[in-house]
């Protein structure tokens, strides 16, 4: 399976408007939706939250070159807001998966289907 057909299962929900796939060690992009520019360095500053969310606490993420403000966190998830519109990222072994929602999607839905690609990732050892 390609990591194209992990952000096509992301996208085909419903839940989520736009997906990517980074590297955990790097930020680089393995995949993303054509609309959504992740850079490494916003996904370096992600990985590093999930140690010390601090910084964001005060300061919010930029995440596609969108500036969200950081809802919460623990060492396998993170949420955040913009507006009406949100961002699920979820972190396996090696990577982190992001899904972010617009208006008229429901944020718990993001994430549940965020949570689902990591967990199916974390069960193939990945």
């Amino acid at each position: 399976m390609s990591w194209d057909s992990y952000r096509d299962s992301l996208l085909q929900t419903g839940c989520v408007d736009k997906a990517a796939v980074c590297g955990l060690e790097d930020g680089a992009v393995w995949t993303s939706s054509p609309d959504f520019n992740v850079g490494p360095g916003e996904v370096k500053m992600i990985v590093s939250a999930f140690r010390n969310p601090e910084p964001l606490r005060y300061n919010g993420f930029l995440l596609g070159g969108v500036k969200y403000l950081y809802l919460q966190s623990d060492d396998s998830q993170m949420q955040g807001k913009k507006g009406s519109s949100g961002v699920s990222i979820a972190r396996s072994n090696k990577c982190v998966i992001i899904g972010t929602y617009k208006d008229g999607q429901q944020p718990g839905n993001c994430r549940l289907q965020v949570e689902r690609i990591r967990d199916y990732l974390l069960q193939s050892s990945y």
